[in-house]
């Protein structure tokens, strides 16, 4: 269990294992990873040493030698339903549609819903993680309350499966928290990054966006 780790460390140290550790194994599993063109280099390697087939998206070059990569807007993605059998997205939703000048790409407006409903049509199951902590927009990215989130997974036909929240602690370091503890939570407390993650297992319900 991810408990009492990473002292003054970023999210990182918490969102990597527990994507990695809630993928399903083996070649025949088709994995989507959103965002990979700007993750740390760490990601990018343990991407590599997968078992399961995985292919990228982003709105630039994934920069990864051995790794199939789309060029495209998580918005509207260009895969038919059920392309692949999990999307995963580490701490990428929050600046979709957001001023992303930082990472020299033009996001240009749209919502975080019309994401994560993409996200739910190509591949029915998603795995991703957001900055918690009081409900914010910082211009760059948004942080979610976990209920927040909720409502926003809801919105796009998405049910969660499972969520888990941590927090860091200058202290302790990160550690498992209640959904309710992290509503004070802001973007730097105490740490240089997020000082709350919210790391959920999303599934698509078929039967409330209307596909049979």
């Amino acid at each position: 269990p991810l408990e009492g780790v990473g002292r003054g460390l970023s999210e990182r140290v918490v969102e990597i294992p527990w994507i990695l550790r809630s993928l399903p194994a083996g070649p025949n599993v088709r994995v989507l990873d959103v965002g990979t063109a700007f993750a740390p280099i760490v990601y990018k390697r343990l991407l590599l040493g997968q078992t399961q087939t995985i292919e990228t998206v982003d709105l630039a070059e994934n920069g990864v030698h051995g790794l199939i990569g789309h060029v495209a807007d998580v918005r509207d993605l260009p895969f038919a339903d059920d392309s692949y059998d999990v999307a995963t997205c580490i701490s990428t939703l929050e600046h979709i549609g957001m001023d992303n000048e930082h990472y020299r790409i033009e996001s240009g407006g749209g919502d975080d819903v019309t994401a994560l409903r993409e996200l739910g049509r190509v591949a029915g199951r998603v795995l991703l993680t957001v900055p918690g902590g009081a409900d914010a927009n910082l211009g760059w990215l948004r942080q979610y309350q976990p209920s927040t989130f909720r409502e926003r997974a809801a919105e796009a036909s998405l049910s969660v499966q499972r969520m888990e929240v941590y927090a860091h602690d200058p202290v302790l370091g990160w550690g498992p928290v209640d959904e309710g503890a992290v509503g004070d939570r802001h973007f730097g407390d105490g740490v240089f990054a997020a000082a709350a993650v919210i790391c959920a297992d999303l599934s698509h319900d078929r039967q409330v966006s209307g596909k049979p």
